[in-house]
């Protein structure tokens, strides 16, 4: 009996235990509807801000240790109108494929990005951030992604209006 006792004991403190650690983790969710701002394409040099359709949902729960890692989700998806000769009409993803790191306001990880349902960045480093800009609701974000084909750093650039923001 004192076995028992005992056992039921350690099960109801190990419960107890992960209860509290996963009660500890804190995470945010961000949506974006048609409040797009710019689409950077390096492949073309085209800047668009004439979008569409810019529609985006990410959520994300930051890392606390010992047991939880960074973990994260994001999907934005945009239709551009044609502006040149050499800025064509164009639609854009922009996936999250593996999150490294987040924190309260950035993502970061490896990214694919899409044109025309084709990939053109098959897991290039990137971030997102500006995710808690003041109030959220409102206020922009960026997600920058080094493309290793083109010179310097933050080739691709997907940027929209939170238009809700949900933290638990």
């Amino acid at each position: 009996m004192k076995k028992q006792t005992i056992a039921i004991f350690l099960v109801l403190m190990a419960v107890g235990l992960f209860s509290v650690s996963a009660s500890a983790q804190r995470t945010h969710s961000v949506w974006t509807n048609d409040n797009g701002l710019v689409v950077q394409d390096p492949t073309t040099g085209c800047g668009y801000t004439s979008l569409t359709r810019f529609n985006m949902a990410t959520s994300w729960t930051e890392p606390t240790p010992p047991n939880y890692p960074a973990e994260a989700h994001f999907r934005g998806v945009t239709r551009t109108l044609f502006t040149t000769v050499s800025c064509s009409a164009s639609s854009f993803e922009f996936r999250l494929v593996r999150s490294s790191a987040t924190d309260n306001d950035s993502i970061t990880g490896r990214w694919n990005v899409y044109r025309n349902g084709t990939l053109v960045c098959n897991g290039c480093a990137g971030v997102a951030y500006g995710l808690s800009q003041p109030a959220g609701v409102g206020n922009y974000y960026k997600v920058y992604v080094d493309d290793p084909a083109y010179p310097g750093t933050e080739n691709w650039l997907y940027s929209g209006t939170i238009d809700v923001r949900k933290d638990f």
